[in-house]
């Protein structure tokens, strides 16, 4: 059980580790990036395409209001119009004759005429009458007598006694629903006085209906009805006669009249309309009917075109995460491709493949950085073979201090002998010559013990401040008896002039003077040797110093092992003078190295760093 969660957590671990890579946090990061503005942009966009929608709504339904406002305005003049024109006849101010009915009321023939005539022209006159001023019938359009308070109620005769003008008044809706307009007008006598009052009840299903009912510029789920100051239907949407009498939802917005409607048009409001559908309604008042005016369309109607927009930002937004994850996923590769490859040279480097390096990668900071890589391998790898070869010298200079220890005595002592019996054999010329060639190897042997204890001793450098020519002038005048001889021509460029050296002067000046021994001893009678220096044109920081001859050059055979201890083609040599300077020249931090002249000759080349050794 325990193993099972060990693997478990392990394996969470490793995930967590994955998503931890260079190339996932780029990935993340640069959709981040991509998507956080796409959503701000998306959102900013949706929001105004939808409020441009909502805005043009509102123009569109308050244009269709004012439209139809406009007509049920002109439907209402022509009302005032006929009670106009019947407050001013004869008949309703008594001036002609009548006749009396069977139940003892006077109807004026010409009055009733006349209010025939009026219902046969307009349609939505159900009944008019004509009262006194005590609501007693003169005459109406039915023939028959008729109770004030059977048709207009105790309410809208106070209104109309009130009124000086014409007046309207919706009464409840009837127990069947039906909602009527009852209009009135008060009719004046010639002395100024109340002679009366006209009153009809109007038929909306004949006369606002079919107004209210054109569709045109409506759509196909757009209504207009009425509702009254209280917030009833009076005039129901099309297809839903039942909400007669209903409350409405924007009874409370528009109940105080205009001052909640400026110009007597409201703002569009979305809501819930009285079946359960979300619609953007606009409403306008009608000061003379004291009614609402309301418009409405479907949500899904008015922005139907939003819902494509938004389908078509989706897609759009869809498409552009898709080809940022796809330059996400190869950039995030390909700026992590250097790291991973500067790992799998470490992990090579590891295993003990030491001359593993990082190629040329893609990139200046890529490139910057191998440069960078491969520069700290190669000095890590020229440190690890410096400690190497400190350790190989430790190794050989104790062995060679103790065989040096060993055989000097004893050849300090055969050298003596050999002085001793070189003296008594002077005159004999066949021993004399023995005793020489005797006394010669000992001197080479005694030549090679200094300078294999010298080779195995590790080197401690005083540094100092030191120039080049300096060096040179010294190094040609260890020289002059040899060159003297052979007549050799040394000569100096020095193109450092007094650009310094921090290097130990005296190690340098052995190995620079050991150079040019050798460059004497290679050429010919009347030979040239050239000591030059300068600075390093691929790294400022470093100076060259070369020791170039005329004469026979480097046998190829012999190039790779020429630094190498006690190795030499020279008769009397030690095969110890060059295995010296390249322990001094790398002691410095710097590298030696020889080759051939185009020309003939061997050049010897010492690297060094003008600041002196790393530490």
């Amino acid at each position: 059980m325990n193993s099972k969660k060990q693997i478990n957590r392990e394996q969470i671990k490793s995930s967590g580790k994955r998503f931890d890579t260079l190339g996932w946090r780029i990935l993340f990061w640069m959709s981040l990036v991509a998507l956080g503005p796409l959503l701000i942009m998306a959102y900013q966009g949706y929001h105004c395409a939808r409020q441009a929608l909502v805005e043009s709504q509102e123009a569109h339904l308050l244009s269709v209001l004012e439209s139809r406002k406009t007509r049920l305005e002109a439907w209402l003049s022509e009302i005032k119009a006929d009670f106009r024109f019947l407050a001013a006849t004869p008949c309703a101010h008594g001036s002609c004759g009548g006749c009396i009915s069977p139940t003892g009321h006077i109807f004026t023939q010409e009055g009733c005429n006349l209010l025939d005539s009026m219902k046969q022209r307009n349609a939505c006159y159900d009944v008019i009458c004509v009262f006194d001023p005590n609501w007693k019938p003169l005459f109406h359009t039915t023939g028959e007598a008729v109770h004030p308070g059977s048709i207009f109620s105790q309410a809208f005769r106070s209104l109309l006694a009130k009124s000086e003008g014409f007046t309207t008044f919706t009464p409840p809706p009837s127990e069947q629903g039906e909602i009527c307009l009852l209009a009135g007008q008060s009719i004046v006598g010639a002395d100024g006085g109340r002679a009366g009052y006209i009153a009809t009840c109007l038929n909306l299903s004949q006369s606002i209906e079919p107004i209210l009912q054109d569709r045109s510029g409506l759509g196909k789920t757009g209504k207009i009805y009425l509702l009254s100051r209280n917030g009833q239907y009076v005039a129901a949407p099309s297809g839903d006669p039942d909400l007669l009498g209903e409350k409405h939802y924007l009874s409370a917005e528009f109940r105080s009249g205009k001052e909640s409607m400026p110009d007597g048009a409201s703002k569009v409001q979305e809501y819930e309309n009285a079946r359960g559908i979300m619609v953007l309604g606009a409403a306008a008042f009608l000061p003379a009917l004291n009614w609402i005016i309301v418009g409405e369309i479907n949500q899904s109607e008015a922005f139907a075109w939003l819902h494509v927009l938004r389908k078509r930002a989706l897609i759009t937004g869809a498409a552009t995460l898709i080809i940022v994850l796809v330059l996400s996923v190869i950039r995030s590769r390909k700026l992590s491709q250097p790291l991973r490859e500067m790992a799998a040279v470490s992990r090579k480097i590891a295993k003990g493949y030491h001359e593993e390096r990082l190629s040329n990668l893609s990139g200046s900071e890529a490139r910057e950085v191998s440069r960078a890589f491969n520069k700290m391998l190669d000095q890590l790898a020229a440190s690890h073979r410096r400690l190497q070869h400190a350790a190989s010298l430790a190794a050989v200079g104790e062995l060679s201090s103790s065989i040096v220890h060993e055989i000097r005595n004893p050849l300090s002592s055969i050298k003596l002998n050999l002085q001793a019996l070189h003296r008594k054999v002077q005159d004999d010329a066949a021993h004399a010559e023995l005793a020489d060639i005797a006394m010669t190897q000992v001197a080479r042997l005694e030549k090679m013990l200094t300078d294999l204890l010298s080779y195995g001793k590790p080197l401690h450098l005083h540094l100092g401040r030191v120039t080049v020519g300096d060096l040179a002038r010294d190094a040609v005048e260890v020289v002059r008896k040899e060159r003297e001889e052979k007549q050799v021509s040394v000569d100096i460029e020095d193109h450092l002039g007094q650009t310094g050296l921090i290097a130990d002067g005296e190690q340098i000046r052995r190995a620079l003077t050991n150079l040019v021994v050798n460059a004497v001893q290679a050429v010919p009678e009347s030979g040239i040797v050239l000591i030059s220096a300068k600075i390093d044109p691929g790294d400022l920081d470093r100076m060259i110093i070369s020791v170039s001859d005329n004469g026979p050059g480097i046998p190829e055979l012999h190039r790779d092992q020429l630094f190498q201890p006690f190795f030499t083609t020279r008769d009397g040599g030690t095969g110890l003078g060059l295995a010296n300077v390249r322990k001094i020249v790398e002691d410095h931090g710097g590298t030696v190295s020889a080759a051939n002249r185009p020309g003939g000759g061997a050049v010897f080349t010492m690297v060094l760093p003008l600041g002196g050794p790393p530490v």
